[in-house]
């Protein structure tokens, strides 16, 4: 019987593959629309990071995960809350985690969340970030975003039938989203994603600046989707303001952040959502069909790294910042012009100097001098002139990547490249 069963159902679908059936053509729909969102900027990227692993001695300032290792508490913490396992995980995750995040908030922003019904744990800000859009987003909504901006975001639109509105950044090579560029290009878009620090740029929007931003969207009607995965690399002694914090954005706002940059935990795959409870009962709904609860390992990989580790993110940062001043510098030296970076990963410096695209300069310097950088173009069309640059390398690498690219650029210069 189960062979035949087998048999029948392998039948089916050998028959379904010559059928334009409307099952067929709704999954080619959806295939479509978060394909070709995003898929080239995506692809840009992959195609330089599969040239560097055929390379040897890359050094990499193209991804965007940390090369810190995970702090030797928060492995050694993990294991021995793993000694005690519950028999089952709330969709939701762990509430003595969520219970933790509320009072991360508390603690550093003076907010008050309720743990059971405003806080969900994602299988990293990945996942967050497309359960939002999932729950918020209904097929023809537009979604204003900033431009540059990381491609997930327009996969993550695309998968929920939405389409994106660009709100352009970048005057004066400042690329804070600003909100009187907000009120004049929105055109109807319902929900803005706001990316605070900013990947690809590093721009910070300051708290005067949120707080116009936040005003915009109480007079638009908007929801504002408050990606703050950077919130814990802001340089210079600034703090990061949560759109959730200004009056009267509570009931409009949806915080996504997660632990991967501030505790250099990625391969954990463990973030949260913080929203109204409709909001978190919506995406509950989802995830419990989709991928439910976030492993334990990793849920307690952030429970011990909020509870017993709160002092390594300041570490972190002040890491980065010595990496980001010895990239300004070097880029200084060159004479690159480049947004500056108040916060997150990465820098958004300007080639359009020396005439060459974007594309084909991050493939001749990966293929001539071994440092791999990703090309503007691959995070908005607007940006061919433009690359960006990773801070996730030591100092000593960083300043041996400027000067491998500052020979390339002096042959530009001179045109003998």
């Amino acid at each position: 019987m189960e062979a035949s069963l087998f048999h029948l159902h392998s039948s089916t679908f050998a028959a379904c593959r010559h059928l334009d059936t409307q099952p067929k053509r709704l999954l080619q729909a959806m295939k479509n629309r978060v394909v070709s969102s995003g898929e080239k900027a995506t692809s840009l990227r992959y195609n330089l990071m599969e040239l560097a692993a055929e390379k040897n001695d890359v050094i990499s300032l193209g991804r965007g995960d940390p090369d810190l290792d995970t702090p030797a508490e928060i492995i050694e913490g993990t294991w021995r809350r793993m000694q005690t396992t519950p028999s089952s995980i709330p969709v939701r995750g762990l509430l003595e985690l969520r219970r933790s995040v509320a009072n991360h908030y508390q603690i550093t922003k003076g907010l008050d969340f309720d743990p059971e019904q405003e806080i969900i744990i994602t299988n990293g800000g990945q996942e967050g970030l497309f359960l939002t859009m999932l729950a918020l987003v209904n097929p023809g909504d537009s979604v204003a975003t900033p431009d540059p901006r990381y491609s997930s975001y327009d996969q993550a639109i695309g998968a929920a039938g939405g389409s994106i509105v660009e709100i352009p950044t970048g005057k004066d090579l400042r690329f804070e989203l600003d909100a009187d560029d907000l009120r004049q290009g929105i055109q109807g878009a319902k929900i803005l994603v706001l990316v605070n620090p900013s990947n690809p740029t590093g721009a910070l929007v300051r708290p005067d600046g949120v707080q116009r931003i936040a005003e915009a969207a109480r007079d638009l009607d908007i929801v504002v989707v408050s990606d703050e995965i950077y919130e814990e690399v802001v340089y210079d002694n600034q703090r990061l303001l949560s759109t959730v914090a200004c009056d009267g954005m509570r009931e409009r706002t949806v915080t996504l952040s997660g632990f991967s940059k501030a505790y250099a935990m990625t391969g954990f795959r463990v973030g949260y959502l913080v929203g109204d409870p409709a909001f978190i009962d919506a995406v509950e709904r989802i995830k419990a069909a989709t991928s439910g609860p976030c492993p334990l390992l990793s849920q307690n990989a952030a429970l011990t790294a909020l509870e017993e580790a709160p002092h390594v993110p300041a570490e972190f940062r002040t890491i980065y910042q010595r990496r980001r001043d010895c990239m300004t510098a070097g880029l200084d030296a060159m004479g690159i012009s480049y947004g500056h970076p108040g916060g997150g990963l990465f820098m958004w410096a300007d080639i359009s100097p020396f005439g060459v695209p974007a594309e084909e300069f991050c493939l001749d310097v990966l293929r001539q001098t071994g440092v791999l950088m990703f090309p503007g173009k691959s995070f908005g069309q607007k940006w061919e002139y433009f690359v960006r640059i990773s801070l996730l390398a030591k100092e000593a690498k960083i300043t041996e990547a400027l000067e491998r690219v500052g020979d390339h650029i002096e042959k530009l210069r001179a045109g003998t490249r």
